[in-house]
């Protein structure tokens, strides 16, 4: 399987609010610390109208997030495809659906050995609808990160450079320069990570990784956000609200390019979001309502030769079609209608053009160097001989935090 179909997607269009988080912390990255309890949460809501049955497949990856070499008898305690059992009907006034839950360690999974690992679930067992990436993490090692301007002149009010060293303390490692890979990961965006970055300076047992400009990432800005924790009262970002017996529709303020705007800090989620209900009902879960939100992208004249996106965590920074906009002559603006579960989201707006049909947002957010952004750093470690990559630390910390 190549490393693309290992991103983390949704591939079913009636699965909506895609939570996978430790329990301790819903805005963290999915790690999990061998050896010292705490668990993975996956939480999703299926608008089918179906009783849909969900199974789950759990596979061992390389660093590079290829296909690992271990049998699951190395590194599985339990069974490799399990059903998701915690399902509960909603409560919403609205929008009807069934809420899935599962909790990673559990009575039929147990994983033993640390590395990459991809968590994949199945409807009724045999259709793909969804895959997410999650890391298993030994404390063996001490990370030490600097977060500076990035070095080249060009790239000096842009971007974030990241520079780290990582101490092995009593780990025995023969050969660091062959033996020992990092990778660097920005708002848990995948397909902007750099990996598989050697150390490039070793003295004793200290790992110097100090570049210039081979860890330096665009800085973005402040995520746009808005708060639909509330249907009952509009919030700062929302310019209208209508309802009706079936369906809330919510109209946010119009936006536009903030390229060349100052920068303005704004705390943020750094891209995700939270399912939150200030209305009725105790549990978000099951009592959180959808609305039909309205984006508009004001522009003069159409973005040439690009598609102009909506995204987030919400839908995984992935250029789905459903959250493509469309121009409008009419009033000069791109418009979209996404269906959103109540919580407090982050967004941006993303133009792509072509293969790899990744995302820029240069001309739609612009980047500074002050933007507050999450990293976190993972060193992985496989011997001469060994079958596997190892995760012997992890550390996740936030760049120009104020």
């Amino acid at each position: 399987m190549a490393q693309e179909d290992t991103y983390n997607a949704t591939y079913l269009e009636f699965i909506k609010s895609v939570k996978f988080y430790p329990s301790s912390d819903e805005l963290a990255e999915p790690v999990l610390r061998l050896g010292q309890g705490g668990a993975l949460i996956l939480a999703f809501d299926d608008l089918s109208g179906e009783n849909g049955n969900y199974w789950y497949t759990i596979e061992q990856r390389n660093a590079d997030w290829s296909e690992g070499q271990l049998s699951e008898f190395e590194w599985l305690e339990g069974f490799n495809n399990n059903r998701i059992e915690q399902q509960s009907f909603s409560f919403a006034p609205r929008t009807q659906y069934m809420h899935h839950r599962l909790a990673i360690p559990n009575r039929d999974v147990r994983i033993t050995k640390s590395g990459n690992y991809l968590l994949k679930v199945f409807l009724n067992g045999n259709e793909l609808a969804m895959v997410r990436r999650f890391m298993v993490v030994e404390n063996q090692v001490v990370i030490l990160p600097i977060t500076r301007q990035a070095a080249m002149v060009e790239k000096a009010r842009t971007h974030q450079e990241i520079d780290f060293t990582v101490d092995l303390k009593k780990l025995e490692v023969r050969l660091p320069r062959q033996e020992i890979r990092t990778t660097i990961l920005q708002n848990g965006y995948w397909q902007g990570a750099v990996i598989g970055v050697e150390p490039f300076f070793v003295r004793d047992r200290i790992l110097d990784f100090d570049y210039q400009d081979k860890l330096a990432f665009p800085g973005g800005k402040e995520f746009r956000f808005f708060d639909l924790r509330s249907l009952q009262n509009r919030s700062e970002r929302i310019e209208d609200m209508r309802q009706t017996p079936y369906q809330t529709d919510i109209y946010l303020f119009a936006d536009r390019s903030r390229t060349y705007s100052t920068y303005l800090l704004n705390p943020d989620a750094n891209g995700k979001f939270v399912i939150q209900n200030f209305d009725i009902g105790d549990d978000a879960n099951v009592y959180a309502d959808y609305a039909n939100v309205h984006f508009t992208f004001e522009k003069p004249i159409p973005f040439e030769g690009s598609d102009l996106y909506v995204l987030g965590a919400f839908n995984d920074f992935q250029p789905w079609t459903d959250y493509r906009m469309e121009y409008s002559e009419a009033d000069h603006a791109y418009h979209l209608n996404v269906l959103l579960k109540q919580g407090y989201y982050n967004y941006a707006y993303g133009l792509v053009s072509g293969p790899p049909y990744l995302p820029d947002f240069e001309e739609t957010e612009g980047n500074w160097y002050e933007t507050e952004n999450d990293y976190t750093i993972l060193v992985y470690y496989r011997a001469l001989g060994e079958r596997y990559d190892r995760i012997i630390g992890a550390r996740s910390f936030k760049a120009f935090q104020r």
